[in-house]
């Protein structure tokens, strides 16, 4: 069980980040480059839904499966995100279940208002409490040792203060990932050529037991040509400059930057020795995953639909099978976090992180000079 839905979360999850949106109308366009035109929009909302669904006799005796999510021989479990991204600064995501119910029931809401994090803990508690009793419980508690109330709150510009390190500048931050996404989607439009296709409208990608000897090679490609290495390189620098290069963070990212070179080097030799291993392993579970995107509509009013299907893949080591798969749906133009705002049942714990930050950096001062 732990090894199929391993497999089916690393395809979907996988192929959801390498997907974003852009113009149809574009000419020469690709999977990977439409993909590249996600960061265009900046605002909007978008719904995603994540489906998992498996079944087997093998179900049934995982004891590690809460009893909740078991029906018998069979498990399911959905999950919907919604997001509304008023600005760079201004952003809120509810994030919601649904688990041997008919209805979603909310997990808990972020809101990011400037500075300010909410974090709805009251609805946090309540979802784990009917997975879980007792677990909701001691958490329950937590949040009451705290003084937390229905919502807690955070300001990320104390923390960071506190930590010693610059509220990174969302504008720029927004700006880089841009330039860094761009990077990354040319090296894999140019690696990943034999697995995208087109559908009608759609611009595909697909990873399957049909095209397991593609999808093997390509990836010997994308890590022995040094796009690998020329992305990670690159998101580190990213970091980096979010953070400050004189800062304790960005010297921390600067420094896994050097380190990694030589664990880069022993991954693509990894993959290079286990091709063989990567087509065998697509077909016999039987993978057949594919993505597919479509845009329409004219700038500021785009609308974007993407669906990853696994279709059923079967676990080797057992007779469990399963099937994963997400949708979304993004709609750019104008929007509001205004309504998601808590106003009511708030408790600050800033002063109260900031001071565990402060105790934890004395101790490991006081460690280090030897005190302790």
């Amino acid at each position: 069980m732990k090894k199929l839905l391993s497999i089916m979360l690393s395809l979907v999850m996988v192929m959801t980040v390498l997907t974003g949106c852009g113009d149809k109308k574009a000419e020469n366009s690709s999977f990977f480059k439409e993909a590249a035109k996600m960061q265009e929009i900046k605002t909007g909302t978008a719904d995603m839904e994540f489906r998992f669904n498996a079944k087997g006799t093998g179900i049934s005796k995982d004891k590690e499966i809460p009893k909740q999510l078991k029906n018998g021989d069979n498990v399911a479990l959905n999950v919907k995100v919604e997001t509304t991204a008023e600005s760079e600064t201004k952003q809120a995501i509810k994030i919601s279940a649904q688990y041997g119910m008919t209805e979603y029931a909310e997990v808990t809401t972020i809101v990011i208002d400037g500075t300010k994090l909410y974090v709805n803990v009251g609805a946090l508690t309540d979802f784990i409490k009917s997975v879980d009793e007792t677990i909701g419980k001691q958490v329950e508690t937590v949040f009451g040792q705290l003084g937390a109330g229905r919502y807690i709150s955070l300001d990320l510009k104390q923390v960071c203060q506190a930590l010693n390190i610059e509220m990174p500048d969302m504008s720029k931050s927004t700006e880089e990932l841009q330039n860094l996404t761009l990077k990354v989607m040319e090296n894999l439009d140019k690696s990943f050529a034999d697995i995208q296709g087109k559908d009608g409208d759609d611009y595909t990608l697909t990873v399957g037991s049909d095209n397991a000897d593609k999808v093997a090679a390509d990836l010997v490609k994308f890590c022995e040509d040094g796009s690998l290495k020329e992305v990670y390189t690159a998101l580190m620098d990213w970091y980096v400059n979010i953070f400050g290069a004189d800062t304790e963070m960005g010297k921390q990212f600067a420094e896994m930057k050097k380190d990694s070179t030589a664990q880069l080097d022993e991954a693509v030799k990894e993959v290079k020795e286990n091709k063989d291993s990567i087509v065998s392993t697509l077909k016999d579970a039987k993978v057949n995953v594919v993505a597919k995107l479509n845009v329409t509509g004219d700038e500021g009013e785009r609308v974007c639909k993407l669906s990853v299907d696994s279709g059923e893949i079967k676990d080797t080591d057992s007779d469990i099978t399963g099937s994963v798969s997400f949708t979304s749906n993004l709609k750019e133009g104008k929007a509001s976090i205004k309504e998601l705002v808590p106003t009511e049942g708030v408790v600050d714990i800033t002063a109260m992180v900031n001071m565990m930050l402060s105790q934890f950096g004395a101790a490991a001062g006081a460690q280090g000079t030897g005190l302790y």
